[in-house]
């Protein structure tokens, strides 16, 4: 009998899912076989991939870096650590300046604001005394001269009076003396107020004799003004400025008058006659002794 005869009803051939590699499952074979020949295959072609690639010195290169660049990772750690509260630092010393600087500044100290309030009129002064003191100055150039003068003294003394304490801001270790000086100053600002009202009124004079009746005054409050001026320069410890002198018309003799005869020797002589200079002189020796006497 045939083989299909013997086992019976023939059965067709199954088609089975897995690869043809693995071949069909013959009756009575366990399926294991095929999943141990994938192992050991696997088991082989790893052996080749070690063996394509023998092991050289590159294969330590990496722990190598790894370790070489430790310290720099810690450095960029910490960094990022502490760089909020660098910033913070930051911020608080650039508001700390802005406020100090800008929005509440210490006060200056009492020499810097007096040199800082006297070189901005003290240009402007001696700018207009050359105007005066030219010699090639016309009448009008020395009048504008007088007003000038006038408007730069009076804004310097509008400037020095409402400061009342020139301690403020002083150091302990100022050689200077800074009460006198505040005092100094309040005379030099009644003095220099003194010169500008002069100075106001001869700045309306209209010729050059009606300035002479201003000489007297004007110099004499100018040497006064100039003497304060130098005193409260000794208070703060500053060197002593020599100012220009101002210069003004010679002061007119009021015993000038054209005389019956008119000459310059007549007019310079003083109105009282001659007999009465020896007559006086007498006087007052006699007077003397008798006082003496009695």
């Amino acid at each position: 009998m045939s083989p299909q005869t013997r086992r019976g009803r023939s059965v067709p051939p199954r088609h089975s899912s897995k690869s043809p590699s693995h071949g069909s499952v013959e009756a009575g074979q366990k399926p294991v076989a095929a999943p141990e020949a994938t192992v050991a295959n696997e088991g082989k072609s790893e052996a080749k991939n070690v063996q394509a690639h023998p092991p050289t010195g590159l294969r330590h290169r990496g722990p190598a870096r790894a370790r070489r660049f430790t310290w720099l990772r810690n450095v960029y750690r910490y960094t990022g650590a502490y760089l909020p509260l660098f910033g913070a630092f930051v911020g608080l010393f650039a508001v700390f300046w802005v406020y100090r600087s800008f929005v509440n500044p210490p006060p200056p100290e009492p020499q810097q604001l007096w040199t800082t309030i006297e070189s901005k009129y003290s240009a402007k002064i001696d700018a207009a005394r050359l105007e005066i003191n030219n010699p090639k100055s016309d009448f009008a150039t020395r009048i504008q001269g007088f007003k000038d003068y006038r408007d730069d003294l009076k804004a310097w003394m509008s400037e020095l009076s409402p400061i009342t304490d020139w301690t403020v801001g002083a150091v302990s270790t100022a050689s200077a003396d800074y009460v006198t000086a505040g005092q100094d100053i309040g005379y030099l600002v009644t003095y220099g107020n003194q010169e500008a009202n002069l100075l106001d009124q001869a700045s309306t004079a209209k010729s050059e004799a009606d300035l002479a009746n201003y000489t007297t005054q004007l110099a004499a409050a100018n040497s006064l003004f100039e003497g304060q001026l130098a005193a409260v320069r000794f208070d703060m410890g500053l060197t002593a400025v020599d100012q220009p002198t101002l210069a003004l018309p010679p002061t007119p003799n009021p015993s000038e008058s054209p005389g019956a005869s008119g000459s310059p020797g007549a007019s310079s002589v003083p109105g009282a006659s001659p007999t009465v200079a020896p007559s006086a002189s007498p006087v007052s020796p006699s007077a003397s002794p008798t006082a003496a006497s009695s």
